[in-house]
């Protein structure tokens, strides 16, 4: 078995979930079934994080997938440590279910990004979308959950039929259904069309504006276990494969002019409408999924650049956003409350929740010291240098609007009081949240000294190229 594992590590990776899942949704018994799922989860991230630090790349070029794909499956790890903490907002019977679709949505996100062709990342991304409704559902705090998760359904099925109508018109261009098969495309026009239609269907799932219609009933009612797995893991797994299409279609010069041109407009798009949503949001968990939609529509535009310094801007930028993520919804399990006046006195109130607060605010922010100033200063360097002027003027916009919906946040947390006084949590387990938030924390503070990240995204960059690590 360990021989196998250190001779087909990614496989191990996409395996181990959902083991995992099979075994937790055996245990009828709530806490031993977590602890089971948060066993595999932690197998699966050794596993491929071994593999990343050997540089054992899943396919050959595919940087996207050796970066994300530890990254992934550390989230995942995380999210379910905190999630112990979460489990009695659900009802008993129903937790060895919810950890069983939560590792689904883990697993089907990382076979999509490991998938050496495009069938297989259908059947992954199909996997996770339906496990992340499914889980919505199950997870509920609001009566308005099962809108989202019906939601969730309704788009999720325009997006697997736009994403196969997009991989029929690759295959067509490409006489293969295998994603390196890009670089023979005999029909270019097609095959732009085709990857063009995938992109929207991932961009749908991975709610970028405008595309984004079920977010905020799905994270508006939700439980905090399902709105870590769908906002930190799902979200973060479909930006991931945007990144690596778009890599896939930057390798080939017939076909990158035209990707790049979709994912420019789609991330200026989605920034400003992210943007001016994340305003206005008096929903913490709707605040971050609209804010995700603004931040990413900065990593496409990184993509968009073409290059291997763009690409590794928005591998630093998807670490970053990741990051503030878990931050932003690892705080609102802690408070067991998503409304903006639960943050009312945070900082003295739960001292590690407030910074976490804090710190994923100031990265959305791109404020220094901060990961996502580092991922921000990046693009814009990268744009300059490539002459995409108003790519930077609308990367400084992005921050200039953080600024506005982050500020917000950070004046709760420190200079408010609480409306009433709150009651004290005798759940024991609770403090299972405080280690992710941390990790969280440290996270962010990586834009310190970021020598080993910026050195990671540097090799995977050099990987979608095919250039030596």
């Amino acid at each position: 078995m360990i021989g196998w594992l250190a001779a087909h590590p990614w496989q191990g990776v996409i395996v181990a979930p959902f083991l995992g899942a099979a075994v937790a949704m055996a245990i009828p018994h709530a806490r031993l079934s977590w602890a089971a799922a948060l066993l595999a989860l932690i197998g699966a991230a050794f596993i491929a994080a071994d593999a990343s630090l050997r540089s054992v790349a899943p396919h050959p070029a595919d940087g996207a997938s050796m970066f994300s794909a530890p990254l992934l499956a550390v989230l995942a790890a995380l999210c379910a440590f905190a999630g112990g903490g979460a489990l009695r907002e659900m009802r008993a019977s129903v937790a060895p279910f919810a950890m069983a679709l939560a590792l689904c949505i883990a697993g089907g996100w990382t076979f999509a990004l490991l998938s050496a062709d495009w069938i297989g990342l259908a059947l992954g991304v199909e996997t996770a979308w339906l496990a992340s409704a499914a889980l919505v559902a199950l997870a509920e705090v609001k009566r308005g959950a099962l809108n989202g998760a019906l939601r969730m359904l309704a788009s999720g099925g325009v997006a697997a039929a736009l994403m196969l109508v997009g991989i029929g018109f690759v295959a067509r261009a490409t006489s293969s259904t295998e994603i390196a098969a890009l670089l023979n495309a005999d029909n270019a026009a097609l095959c732009i069309a085709g990857l063009v239609v995938v992109l929207i269907a991932l961009a749908l799932k991975a709610g970028l504006a405008p595309l984004h219609v079920w977010a905020g009933a799905a994270f508006g009612s939700t439980g905090a276990l399902a709105s870590m797995f769908l906002g930190v893991v799902g979200l973060t797994g479909a930006l991931a494969l945007m990144v690596r299409v778009g890599a896939a279609a930057a390798a080939a010069p017939q076909l990158a002019t035209g990707v790049e041109a979709m994912l420019a407009a789609l991330g200026a798009a989605s920034i400003l409408i992210g943007s001016v949503q994340a305003m206005g949001a008096a929903n913490v968990r709707r605040l971050a999924a609209y804010a995700f939609a603004s931040q990413a529509g900065c990593v496409l535009l990184s993509v968009s650049l073409g290059s291997p310094a763009g690409f590794a801007a928005a591998l630093v930028q998807m670490f970053a956003l990741a990051a503030a993520m878990l931050a932003l919804l690892g705080a609102t399990a802690a408070t067991r409350d998503a409304s903006l006046q639960a943050l009312d006195g945070l900082g003295r109130r739960h001292p590690v929740a407030g910074v976490a607060v804090t710190v994923g605010a100031l990265s959305l922010m791109g404020a220094p010291l901060t990961i996502g100033f580092l991922g921000r200063w990046r693009l814009i360097e990268a744009a300059v240098g490539a002459g995409w002027w108003w790519v930077a003027g609308i990367a400084l916009l992005a921050s200039l609007a953080a600024v506005f919906y982050g500020g917000r946040l950070i004046e709760r947390v420190y200079f408010r009081r609480a409306a009433s006084v709150a009651t004290l949590d005798k759940d024991p387990w609770r403090v299972l949240i405080a280690p992710t938030l941390a990790a969280a924390i440290f996270a962010i503070g990586l834009g310190v000294e970021p020598s080993v990240l910026l050195e990671a995204s540097a090799r995977a960059a050099a990987h979608m190229f095919g250039g030596a690590p």
